[in-house]
């Protein structure tokens, strides 16, 4: 879908195809060589992990999981229980029951790779975005990817009925006034964050009232009623055929040019027969893919659609043209990027799917804006020129010589478009988060530094071809439909390594995708902390983002951040170990006014971060953090006093204890006095103590207690008072060793 453009221009939108295709191309010449001699190595030893979520599960690992079917006859004849001894083992690192998995496509690849991809299903319903995907060579699973997480809280049953749902739909704000239900609601599950909502999926149809087609999927919670999501299947096809409009709605028109007739007197319609032709070669000589659906589809063409009407877009089954105003576009089919850029959103769907929203929609129109550049350079006689990076400067803005609508060496020249990923918020039309991808690609390409922070490490290029060839790998074989950018870098190192790129080409990828700030952890430049049972008042602007630190400690439980009071509404977005941002946290309950809360139950311990973001003005909140228990740290031979606890209140410390020289032993001693009360203590070397688990433990009834640890190893040992009957106040502790 090309897009919104800014900079004084009026906001005309490409759109993009909506179906993709599948897989096969001619590999490098040298790659097939250098993967088959890592084959052995990369099939002996216990599975890798190379990414993983928030939780710890792994969403790309390496390693030998077992026989596989590996050359298209073999899978022609697939069976489901084939593969079952590989789905055992790997299933499991993904949290994911094998009987959650369904098998929906089993290929072989341009590089002669075989793949399968699963979908997931829980309670009998399909997961929506949801994949795992295995790869295989010579026979054995070589690798999986995906996320395809089996064990998120997922409610069964709905409380709202399909009609009701279908009248929700109709009554969004987005639904345009005629929109129709294409076909039936189907219940699916949709991940937010560390849960899975039940929802109606509604594919809606209709008319914007600019004349647009609308196709979109809407999601109704099915238990709230409540519409929370929406991404089109319009994106903005060597069978060819190309009909005239006529300057009407119509499609597809009169038939002017099939495949193999001469030209005819329009040069408009001798235009998109000759730039479809070219991206069909562009795609069948580097990949070797026929069309977008790698079977040879026809690639259906309208050109001359309505009066002056700036855009572009592919409707499932052709690709539709207008001729522009003559002031923010000329005639459209002129450009071959634009046509190659609506392809691939064809052959994106039908390979990774992605979906056409926040991060996976930026990929998406990424990777068509990626190809627009690649397939114009192809055709071109692959050689690079001054508009070899930019998109559509054949025929946008016609009276402003140079310019483009989107800028892949500088994506922010268009003035809307991001170019770093640390400007990504996932309310970010995707167009414009788009930017982020094509800097990476054109720096992994071309090489250098990014055009506004060129202090940062500069990008060793590629070229064009290699570049390409990682991307459409990644897109093809690695990328799920739910995708992060975080995920596609990961997705083209592998690929780069799958293709038997050498280690060299391979840090280039992970130094483009760096260089944009995917990968690169980004911390705020004012967090203030925040202290335990401690509340800190605050107040925000509309969009503005306040964000603060809380250091979680060893052993605690019930970790809580409470955001309330004050006027205005605040939304609290809660992540451990990096800042959140609008599309990756933790916990967010996104709720009207200021009363928010997050709770853990056993969080990790380590450095817990809080976003603030102003849905609107807010004054006055106040922000708080609390949580149980917890080991503190403690240094030897420095007594800590002023200790008090209720009647079984805790208070823990921890103590780094140095290995005796010449391997020695230690003798340690944990005293506590002073104060008033009864304080028992329990001691434990390298583990948390309990009230059956120690390793020393004094249980007078007063606040003098001791424990003497003879003849132990240094390390870590963890130190825990309890409160028996009446609590204790104002106890001294102190940790010797000699």
């Amino acid at each position: 879908m090309l897009l919104k453009r800014g900079r004084g221009v009026v906001g005309a939108t490409l759109l993009c195809l909506t179906m993709g295709a599948c897989t096969e191309a001619s590999p490098p010449k040298d790659s097939k060589e250098a993967v088959n001699a890592k084959t052995s190595e990369a099939l002996t030893g216990a599975h890798q992990v190379l990414a993983a979520d928030k939780d710890s599960v792994p969403t790309f690992v390496n390693g030998p999981f077992g026989a596989a079917p590996t050359t298209e006859a073999a899978l022609r004849g697939l069976q489901p229980a084939t593969l079952a001894p590989v789905l055992a083992r790997v299933a499991p690192l993904f949290k994911v029951k094998p009987e959650q998995l369904f098998l929906k496509k089993a290929y072989v690849g341009f590089d002669g790779d075989a793949h399968f991809r699963y979908g997931v299903r829980i309670n009998g319903v399909e997961v929506m975005g949801a994949e795992l995907r295995l790869h295989a060579r010579d026979g054995q699973v070589f690798a999986a990817n995906g996320d395809a997480r089996g064990d998120l809280p997922a409610l069964e049953g709905t409380t709202v009925s399909s009609e009701l749902a279908v009248e929700q739909a109709l009554k969004d704000k987005a639904s345009p006034a005629d929109a129709t239900l294409v076909g039936k609601p189907e219940l699916v599950y949709w991940r937010d964050g560390g849960q899975l909502l039940l929802a109606y999926s509604l594919r809606m149809k209709g008319e914007s009232q600019k004349g647009e087609p609308v196709d979109d999927t809407v999601l109704v919670n099915a238990r709230s009623g409540d519409v929370f999501e929406r991404f089109t299947h319009i994106h903005n096809a060597l069978n060819r055929r190309v009909y005239d409009g006529n300057q009407g709605p119509g499609l597809p028109g009169t038939m002017s040019r099939m495949e193999g007739d001469p030209p005819v007197l329009d040069p408009v319609v001798n235009a998109a027969y000759d730039n479809t032709g070219a991206v069909w070669r562009c795609y069948k000589e580097l990949f070797n893919r026929d069309s977008y659906d790698n079977a040879g589809a026809a690639l259906i063409t309208t050109v001359h659609h309505r009066v002056n009407y700036v855009n572009a877009f592919w409707d499932g089954t052709q690709m539709v043209f207008g001729d522009g105003d003559g002031t923010t576009a000329s005639i459209l089919p002129y450009a071959i990027d634009i046509t190659a850029h609506e392809l691939t959103h064809a052959v994106t769907e039908y390979e990774s799917n992605l979906i056409y929203s926040g991060e996976s929609g930026g990929l998406n129109e990424a990777i068509s804006d990626i190809f627009g550049a690649v397939c114009e350079w192809h055709s071109e006689g692959k050689v690079i020129n001054e508009g070899t990076f930019m998109m559509g400067e054949d025929v946008w803005t016609p009276h402003i010589p140079g310019d483009a609508l989107r800028y892949l060496y500088n994506p922010r020249l268009d003035g809307s478009s991001l170019d770093d990923y640390a400007d990504y918020s996932s309310g970010v039309d995707v167009h414009y988060s788009s930017g982020i991808a094509n800097l990476a690609f054109y720096l992994l390409s071309q090489g250098g530094t990014h055009p506004r922070f060129p202090t940062r490490p500069a990008v060793t290029g590629i070229g064009i071809e290699k570049a390409a060839r990682i991307v459409y790998k990644a897109n093809a074989d690695l990328l799920t439909a739910s995708s992060s950018f975080e995920a596609a870098k990961v997705a083209t190192e592998q690929a780069a390594i799958q293709l038997g790129y050498d280690a060299a080409t391979v840090a280039s990828v992970t130094a483009a995708w760096k260089a944009v700030q995917v990968g690169v952890v980004i911390l705020p430049p004012d967090a203030p902390p925040l202290e335990r049972n401690a509340p800190v008042v605050t107040s925000g602007t509309r969009g503005a983002k306040k964000y603060f630190r809380g250091e979680v400690p060893e052993g605690a439980t019930n970790l809580r951040f409470a955001l309330s009071g004050g006027t205005g509404d605040a939304d609290l977005y809660v992540r451990f170990g990096t800042p959140p941002t609008t599309s990756l946290y933790d916990c967010r309950p996104y709720t009207s006014g200021n009363n928010e809360a997050c709770a853990f139950a056993t969080p990790t311990p380590g450095t817990w971060w809080v976003m603030l973001n102003g849905f609107t003005d807010y004054a006055n909140a106040s922000l708080v953090i609390t949580f149980q228990g917890g080991f503190f740290p403690l240094e030897p031979n420095v007594p800590v006093g002023g200790l008090s606890g209720a009647t079984n209140g805790t208070s823990g410390f921890f103590v780094q204890i140095p290995e005796a020289p010449e391997g020695g032993y230690r003798n340690v001693t944990v005293k506590v006095e002073g104060g008033t009360g009864n304080a028992d203590l329990y001691v434990r070397r390298g583990a948390f103590p309990t009230h059956s688990d120690y390793d020393c433990r004094g249980m007078k009834e007063t606040n003098v207690e001791r424990c003497d640890l003879k003849y132990v190893e240094g390390g870590k040992y963890y130190v825990w008072l309890y409160g028996a009957k009446g609590g204790y106040q104002n106890a001294s502790l102190v940790v010797t060793y000699r």
